[in-house]
Parts: C-alpha cells; structure tokens; sequence
C-alpha cells in the first residue's frame, strides 16, 4: 500500500499485537446478547488474530474453507490487527445476525487522530453462541452474480454485465495455467465502477489511502479478485490468484513483473508503462538504477517494481520462451537472488544494470 511505511513506524510507536478495546456508545450495553458480542469480539482480538490460526471466535465454515478466513486481516502489513486501539463505534441487531462497526486508530503526538480503518463484522449464533463472520459474506448476497468458465463474477445491481469481456479473462486463466504448468482453480471475482465500492462490499467504510483521483486498482487475495474500474476483465490480478501459490520461493518484483508482462498494471499495457519511464527517467539521470529494489513510485499510475520488472520479465522470456521465464519465477526471494537472476538469464552484473535497463527503455520506447 503506498503509506506502507508510515503505518510501520506507527506500528513501531504503539505497544505492537496488544489491542486495547474501547466503546463509544452502545444503545443496549445492558442487554445479554450485546454483551456476548462485546466479549466476542474482545476475546477475538485477545487471540493474535493476525496468526489466522484455528480460532474459537471465528465461525467454522470460512475456517474449513479459507486458509485465510479474516478477509480484512491482511488488508495491512503486517496485518489490520497490529496494534491500533479497536474503538467499538456500533453493535446493531437485524433479525438474526448483528452488526459490528470498528474503529482501529491510534493518536498522534499532538492529539490528533490517525485512522488505520473503519471495518464492519457479522456475528451470527453457531450452535447457540455467536461467532464472527466476514462483512462480505453476508454483503455479497446483495450483488449480483454471474458464472463464466471458472469465474464467478460479482458485481453492483448497477452494472451491465459484459460477457464477451468475462470469456475473454476466462481464456485468459486457461492460457496463463497451461504456460506455468498448473491447473487452473475457480474463484470470486468481485468488480465496481471503483475500488472503493468494492471495498465497502467488503467491510471498509474507511481505508488508509482511501479517495483520491478515481483510476483502475486491484487485488488478489485467497481465491477472489478486488477490482475497481476494469469490469470484467483484469488479468494482472487473476495471474496472482492462479499462479502466485505454486511458485512460493520468487521475488516480490518477480511476481509483479510477469503479472505486468502479461496482464498489465492498473489497465495500461506494459509498453505504456515503459515509454511513460523511459521519459521520466532521461528527465531524472541520478536515478541509479543499479539499486533499483530500492525505488518505489514512479507516480501515481507507474510504479518501478510494475515497470522495470515487467521489463525484466519481458527480456527474460525473449531470450528463453516459457521455459525459462518459468524456471524466472523460482529464482529466489532475496534481493541477492533478483540481482543474481538478472546476471544468470541476462548477462547483466549489478554493476552494469542501470545502463542496461536506461539502453534498453529507450529502444523499447522507440516500437
């Protein structure tokens, strides 16, 4: 997330994993059931909830089914429950099931606030006890649904749904697993005209890099895809979905870099992405991109590890085809490993990497 950092020096600033629980005002505090779910939930954030181990507050069914049963947990690095103060701000009762509204913040040196997030949570009665559920399992309900091959698409009641955009993402999926050698698996693909939308859906009424401009954005978690602002088609983080896990031991510019390759990122092409660098970086000469892992953002639509590692990825199955771009994607996970790839399918010492990539940019652009 681009205020990753910040948030690790507040993770740092705060008494880290030990989650001090408050309430602003709960209408019925009194009443018996309120109060089961007031200890629910304390008793949830008392158990290390980022572990996403076997937990007795959680209900079973999501345990069975996801490894990481807590949707929200992973929104954060390194995780949604690292240590922010959880103020309760609602618990509310719809028929069978209520509501839990939560605010994770902490204050700043001069007293004012800083808001990680404001999350819903479910609590439904397992066999007579409450136990807790994702916001988007009980939301999703409420969005339409359509199936394409191993695609089940979710979307707002709003929205036209394209089918000749979900095939072409379903061939999309079939050709990406037949490359990688692996066997393609079904999954939720959940789309608005925005990713804001999408996450309210999926419990955020507020997110730490909320609003700003509107632009294309996504995100691959276990089994589902978030995506806002390309419907039905957003091949970079389905590649994440199908083909990440089976290929565990990759650099994190690995994996984004293929992803770019071959599906773009945040719904430009990689060859956009690189004459947008190559011209950011003749403007910039003391970039040195030798140390490349080190950079971030280019800008608002352009990050490095999208661009120069999909150019990496690009060059890389050039020389080798499938083969080798596979046998890329188990290279390593250190930035040791990256910097050793590039010389072992390349040619290129890190020495040499910042006028390789600069030559290189610019004869890309020039096609």
């Amino acid at each position: 997330m681009k205020h990753l950092q910040t948030i690790f020096l507040l993770f740092f600033s705060i008494s880290a994993f030990s989650q001090k629980v408050t309430y602003n005002h709960i209408v019925d505090a009194s009443d018996a059931e309120t109060n089961e779910v007031m200890e629910l939930f304390e008793n949830y954030l008392a158990s290390n909830p980022q572990n996403q181990e076997k937990n007795a507050f959680w209900n079973k069914e999501e345990q069975e089914k996801f490894k990481d049963y807590d949707f929200l947990e992973t929104e954060f690095q390194p995780s949604l429950y690292m240590g922010f103060p959880a103020h309760v701000l609602s618990i509310r009762f719809i028929n069978d099931t209520c509501q839990i509204k939560v605010q994770f913040s902490s204050c700043k040196e001069d007293g004012s606030p800083y808001v990680l997030a404001i999350v819903n949570y479910i609590a439904i009665k397992e066999n007579g006890k409450f136990k807790l559920y994702n916001w988007l399992t009980y939301n999703k309900k409420n969005w339409p649904c359509t199936t394409v091959g191993l695609v089940d698409f979710y979307y707002p009641p709003y929205h036209k749904f394209n089918v000749e955009k979900a095939k072409k993402l379903n061939d999309f999926i079939i050709e990406s697993c037949r490359n990688f050698g692996v066997q393609p698996e079904r999954f939720e693909y959940y789309l608005a005209n925005n990713f804001d939308e999408v996450q309210k859906l999926r419990g955020f009424d507020y997110y730490l890099g909320m609003g700003g401009h509107a632009m294309p954005s996504g995100k691959a978690a276990e089994k589902k895809v978030y995506c806002g602002g390309l419907g039905e088609y957003y091949p970079h983080e389905v590649f994440h979905v199908q083909i990440d896990k089976h290929f565990p031991n990759k650099h994190f510019w690995v994996s984004e870099g293929v992803a770019t390759l071959l599906g773009g990122s945040r719904g430009k092409s990689l060859d956009w992405h690189i004459k947008r660098t190559n011209i950011y970086l003749q403007k910039h000469p003391e970039i040195n991109l030798n140390n490349m892992l080190s950079l971030a953002n280019l800008d608002n639509e352009t990050a490095y590890h999208y661009v120069l590692g999909g150019f990496v990825a690009k060059k890389v199955k050039e020389k080798g085809g499938w083969e080798m771009l596979v046998e890329f994607m188990s290279s390593g996970k250190t930035d040791e490993d990256y910097y050793n790839a590039i010389e072992k399918y390349l040619g290129v010492k890190k020495p040499e990497i910042n006028e390789y990539i600069r030559g290189q940019l610019q004869i890309e652009a020039k096609d």
